[in-house]
């Protein structure tokens, strides 16, 4: 059961890098913070602590990501 969790955690990630080339920005930050927290769960399990500490890493940067894509879309307008 955890391995589908550490599957679907990477088909969102890869989900990410396919919307973030078509400039979905928004959803591919979506995608990665998704699969990140997936992947902290995995992580936990399988006591992966040096993944989960990136996993948790990329999930700050994201974040800072997405206010950045919604603080520029307020200038825009």
């Amino acid at each position: 059961m955890i391995e589908l969790v550490g599957w679907i955690s990477t088909g969102l990630i890869l989900f990410g890098y396919i919307f973030n080339s078509r400039m979905k920005y928004k959803l591919a930050l979506f995608s990665w913070i998704s699969g990140d927290v997936g992947y902290i769960f995995y992580n936990i399990k399988i006591d992966n602590y040096s993944h989960l500490f990136l996993c948790i890493t990329l999930i700050i940067i994201n974040i800072y990501g997405m206010y950045n894509v919604l603080k520029n879309e307020k200038v825009k307008i």
